[in-house]
């Protein structure tokens, strides 16, 4: 993954290597999709690589300046997304986007992918390795020893990088669900505002509906109610009576429910 100037901040290189070795000291390895300043540089490390350094009677010596690069390259873009990260959470007050946050985890996702298929890759041409010393009779056991050592060493950084962008994808999935928390507990907290503001309302709006009501009239001679006021009450407690129930019977009818509810409505995030 580089950089891009295509209206993007990134851009994936799908890499293909294919290699071919015959016992006339003959060694190929095909690069396609590599960038171009990847493709110098292992021309320049194939031919600044005197023997025994670079072996061409060994089928996976080429490989050896290949499996450099790619873990180079691996180890900057994994530092490069969990510098990314490290950054989102230091500025964990201001909102950052969603997208910001998806494209970064679907680049973790992507990297995880890459070196994991690179450790699966080196194991086995590890395995390989081993058994083609054993048939070849021409390289020295120091080569030999030498060869698989630094493969596995190889191999090692590799599983150590893909651990590092593994950690750098499990905090990020920590910081969009802390994202997702603080925009619901923000919900919550306008909510709150709208329900306070509504109380401090109600009472003056019931009191002023209810004296303008034809039970009460204000005459020159004073303040007269109708007898029949009663009759409000008889008509409100009945009803009321009936929105609680239909309430209730909605949301369960039980209070383990309206408890759980209760308990949720204060604290959106949950039990740890």
């Amino acid at each position: 993954m580089q950089e891009s100037e295509n209206g993007k901040d990134y851009k994936w290189y799908e890499m293909s290597f294919f290699t071919r070795w015959n016992s006339a000291k003959t060694s190929r390895v095909l690069c396609i999709g590599a960038s171009l300043q990847m493709s110098a540089t292992l021309e320049t490390m194939v031919k600044e690589s005197p023997p025994p350094t670079f072996e061409s009677q060994d089928p996976l010596a080429m490989l050896k300046p290949l499996f450099d690069e790619i873990i180079k390259l691996c180890d900057e873009n994994t530092w490069a997304v969990t510098k990314k990260v490290r950054a989102v959470e230091l500025n964990r007050k201001k909102r950052c986007e969603f997208d910001t946050l998806r494209n970064l985890a679907r680049h973790t996702g992507h990297i995880i992918e890459v070196e994991q298929v690179a450790i699966e890759t080196m194991e086995q041409l590890l395995s390989l390795q081993e058994s083609n010393f054993k048939c070849l009779n021409k390289l020295t056991k120091t080569y030999t020893v030498q060869a698989m050592e630094y493969l596995a060493f190889q191999l090692q950084a590799m599983k150590s990088l893909r651990w590092r962008a593994q950690s750098t994808h499990d905090r990020l999935e920590e910081e969009i669900n802390l994202a997702y928390n603080m925009l619901a507990s923000s919900d919550n907290a306008v909510m709150k505002s709208i329900t306070l503001l509504t109380m401090i309302f109600l009472p003056a709006t019931f009191i002023s509906a209810l004296f303008s009501t034809t039970f009460f009239s204000f005459e020159e001679n004073g303040w007269q109610f109708s007898p029949m006021f009663w009759i409000y009450w008889v008509v409100v407690i009945p009803l009321t009576i009936t929105v609680v129930l239909g309430w209730w019977w909605w949301i369960g009818g039980s209070y383990e429910v309206v408890r759980d509810r209760w308990l949720h409505a204060r604290d959106p995030k949950g039990p740890l």
